[in-house]
């Protein structure tokens, strides 16, 4: 093999190892584990509209303008 046989294949290997160390990098720090905002899930249910918030439940009672099953 050339010196510049050689020159390539490690520039190759270089740059594929550096390629595969960015892409896992990226996807370590895509996404962070997280549980619900207690807060803003309270912040949310005292300033909802009622009318979206009756039925979400299977033990919550239908408004009374709305028939039973919807």
């Amino acid at each position: 093999m050339t010196l510049e046989t050689l020159i390539v294949i490690f520039f190759g290997i270089a740059g594929s190892v550096g390629a595969i160390y960015v892409a896992w990098r990226a996807h370590k720090n895509a996404f962070k584990p997280t549980g619900p905002d207690e807060e803003l899930v309270e912040r949310f249910v005292e300033t909802a509209p009622l009318h979206l918030l009756h039925g979400l439940t299977e033990t919550s009672e239908p408004l009374p303008d709305q028939p039973k099953g919807v």
